[in-house]
């Protein structure tokens, strides 16, 4: 058995008020185990609460540990009220009882002093969570035995956890003596996997701004950590540290200087003055000798051999060499980079799409779209906060008029859904957003990211969903439940459908979780973002939808662009032709 048994009496007891109604039974194990459909028809759902508990967990206890924990962890997971508190320690048990031979691991954290209320939290909870000998220098590093103490521990490790933070890598991390760039450069050196723990969304700077010896730290990504997403971030973690650990990275050589090169005492000591001036406040001073040292920096990493001489005798003509690997433009990489994961683009070719009658089309009508991107998920909670986070709500430059009307006029600040945890949870669909916000986000993240970001167009958004098939769904002509979120009691993780039911393109959730906005208004077919408008086009269906005719690839529908429900969100394009 998986628990004991007076455990498992307890259990039953605690449950049975929650599967007091057969439809909540029914979509409490469609949500628990989506992806098996057998295990869903193993009890007899007419029975009365307590015999339909009782055989339940009698079941799960007696023949699937993991399955018993997938069914609390779900209802942690979708139920309201104290359900986590209630049921985590019978989900510890039987974590440990499925894990008994975890192994255990031996990690460095490196961190900066005012990351530390962050920093000691996550320590003491990973501590409960991992099994795993963790070493942090909470106490001073003033003492050279205690250096060495510090670099034996580093050199010793299974993995380097690096808090970024506001401060990782502010002036201090130019100066050689930098304990988190010593850190750094010597995990990279000896090929330790580095994880990056993005406090509020931080990442390293791009590699041209950080030092030769720590620049394979630059630019890459992380696990991010915000307050109310907290809890799944650890769960991230814990779930990633086993796989970067068995796969390490190679051993990074860093461009070495010419001999007798080196950086002498008066610019540390330059380093060190800048970076009291700054913690002062004295940014008068400060700015003439921060561009002082940049520009001795830009000077002496000229002078240095970035990328090792070829051989003539063995060089190649570069017009024939083809590694089989396509270059991906760095501009690709920036809208990924800005809203962490999950994101990725999907290609879509140009071709034909068939638009059903309705609104501003009488009769059904054949469109020819160009190609372009569509990102494989619809935007997720996550990614959105960064748009808050940067002020979205209050830049009028990002709106189109109308939009900042109605966001004057209704006080809207974020999205109307944006306190109810239910609806805001990391990689969940953005929800309760109406079509003016959608755009809003869009335009800035065009301005941060240098690329063309918008809306798909209705005919992009089903060229997309249907493929060159013309799929009736984006799997296929029949409709199939299990592929999608439909008829159920909320959204579910934008990654939660994938690979069951993925359209011909790969974009995932194109059916069901969320109705997602297009451009295109329903009434006259404008696709201009500042044209009057009573409606705008809708695509998908939804999670509260049950027909199988909501879901089809070609049905159209129509909303008030300024309504933000929980059943509507949207995803974005990059449109080819626009691209710099």
């Amino acid at each position: 058995m998986c628990l004991p048994p007076e455990d498992i009496k307890r259990l039953i007891r605690v449950l049975t008020p929650l599967f007091n109604m057969r439809e909540r039974r029914e979509n409490i194990l469609m949500w628990a185990f989506w992806d098996d459909q057998d295990l869903q028809h193993r009890v007899n759902l007419d029975q009365s609460p307590i015999d339909f508990t009782q055989q339940l967990i009698m079941y799960l206890a007696g023949n699937n540990c993991a399955a018993l924990m997938a069914l609390l962890q779900a209802v942690q997971e979708r139920e309201e009220g104290d359900w986590i508190e209630r049921l985590q320690p019978y989900v510890e048990q039987l974590r440990q009882k499925l894990s008994p031979a975890q192994p255990r691991y031996k990690l460095f954290v490196s961190y900066r002093r005012k990351s530390w209320g962050f920093t000691h939290r996550l320590v003491a909870d990973l501590r409960t969570r991992i099994n795993a000998d963790i070493f942090i220098d909470f106490s001073s590093i003033d003492s050279t035995d205690f250096e060495s103490s510090i670099l034996r521990h580093l050199r010793e490790s299974d993995c380097v956890l690096l808090v970024v933070s506001e401060h990782t890598f502010d002036e201090r991390i130019h100066d050689p003596q930098d304990w988190v760039r010593r850190e750094i450069g010597e995990a990279l050196r000896l090929g330790k996997p580095i994880v990056l723990l993005a406090h509020e969304g931080r990442y390293p700077p791009h590699p041209d701004q950080l030092p030769l010896d720590i620049r394979a730290i630059g630019g890459r990504q992380g696990i991010e950590f915000y307050p109310r997403y907290y809890d799944a971030a650890l769960e991230k973690l814990i779930e990633f540290i086993p796989k970067a650990i068995a796969n390490p990275p190679a051993p990074y050589q860093p461009a070495m200087p010419p001999p007798g090169w080196s950086i002498d005492e008066e610019s540390a000591a330059l380093h060190r003055r800048l970076i009291t001036l700054c913690e002062f406040g004295d940014y008068t001073h400060a700015l003439p000798l921060l561009e002082y040292l940049a520009a001795l920096q830009r000077r002496r990493e000229e002078a240095l051999p970035l990328h090792p001489k070829k051989d003539p005798k063995n060089a190649q003509p570069s017009a024939k060499k083809d590694t089989g690997t396509p270059s991906v433009p760095r501009t690709a990489c920036a809208v990924a980079q800005i809203l962490g994961q999950p994101f990725e683009w999907c290609d879509v070719p140009a071709g034909p799409v068939r638009l059903e009658r309705g609104g501003y089309l009488s009769y059904n009508t054949a469109r020819i779209v160009s190609s372009f991107k569509i990102a494989k998920y619809p935007i997720t909670n996550a990614q959105f906060e960064r748009f808050i986070r940067a002020n979205g709500y209050d830049e009028p430059r990002w709106w189109t008029s109308e939009g900042w009307r109605m966001r004057i006029e209704h006080a809207w600040s974020k999205p109307r859904l944006w306190d109810v945890e239910r609806w805001n949870r990391p990689d969940y669909p953005v929800v309760g957003i109406s079509w003016y916000e959608a755009v809003a986000f869009c335009h800035w993240l065009s301005e941060v990211s240098g690329e063309m970001i918008a809306l798909p167009t209705e005919a992009q958004w089903q060229r997309a969903a249907q493929g060159k098939q013309n799929y009736a769904y984006p799997w296929g002509d029949v409709f199939e439940p299990a592929r999608c979120n439909c008829n159920s009691d909320g959204t579910t993780p934008v990654t939660r459908y994938e690979g069951l039911g993925d359209s011909p393109f790969g974009a995932v959730d194109m059916c069901g979780n969320v109705w997602e906005w297009c451009l295109t208004d329903y009434r006259t077919g404008d696709e201009s973002l500042e044209c009057p408008s009573k409606g705008r086009v809708r695509r998908g269906g939804s999670w509260v939808n049950k027909d199988a005719a909501s879901f089809r690839t070609t049905k159209r529908d129509e909303m008030r662009p300024e309504l933000g429900l929980d059943f509507i969100g949207f995803r974005i394009v990059r449109n080819e032709s626009w691209s710099a």
